[in-house]
């Protein structure tokens, strides 16, 4: 398949997401230890940072042998996730929001606009290590960079309370089992 066909798949794929994040959750698979994670509205940053990254990634593995197997790997995540957002509809309780800094701001708003559902498994994560793992791949040299960007952004979903721990684990999952899928069809 070409790079554009690819590209066109992948965000009809990624677009299911806005459809089944209108639908009402069912589930909140929250912890005793995601109460312990504080709120730290500094992070809507590295979170809305996700989209840079997802951005970054296509143009900097345009040009590489890693492009069709990124958009691959990426519209097997999304179909596997979608799935599971379908049969399980899952959010994220979130908090209250007091402080009036310009963080809780910015996340005050990203709270209004984006529904609490489709928190397991977390997009922000199977789609930030799919872009950290094949930026790797192209840019070895690179990697720590790479890999603390990508920290960053997976953290920042907890500290914004986006997504509870088990919705890291969720998304980690789906990451391993589209390589392991990715790998018998490329």
């Amino acid at each position: 398949m070409t790079k554009i066909l690819l590209l066109t798949i992948f965000l009809a794929v990624k677009s299911l997401y806005i459809p089944l994040n209108k639908r009402k959750s069912k589930y909140y698979w929250r912890l005793k230890i995601d109460d312990r994670i504080p709120f730290l509205p500094i992070f809507i940053i590295p979170y809305l940072g996700y989209f840079v990254w997802i951005l970054v990634a296509i143009i900097y593995l345009w040009k590489t042998q890693y492009i069709n197997k990124f958009f691959v790997l990426y519209i097997i995540s999304y179909i596997l996730a979608g799935l599971f957002w379908y049969f399980f509809p899952n959010g994220v309780r979130r908090p209250i929001i007091k402080s009036k800094n310009i963080f809780s701001k910015i996340t005050s708003f990203i709270y209004s606009i984006d529904d609490d559902t489709n928190g397991f498994p977390s997009a922000h994560i199977f789609g930030t290590l799919i872009c950290s793992y094949f930026l790797i791949l192209a840019f070895s040299a690179y990697s720590l960079q790479i890999f603390t960007v990508g920290f960053v952004i997976s953290i920042s979903t907890l500290f914004t309370k986006q997504h509870y721990l088990i919705d890291i684990l969720g998304g980690i999952l789906i990451f391993v089992l589209s390589i392991m899928i990715s790998s018998i069809l490329v």
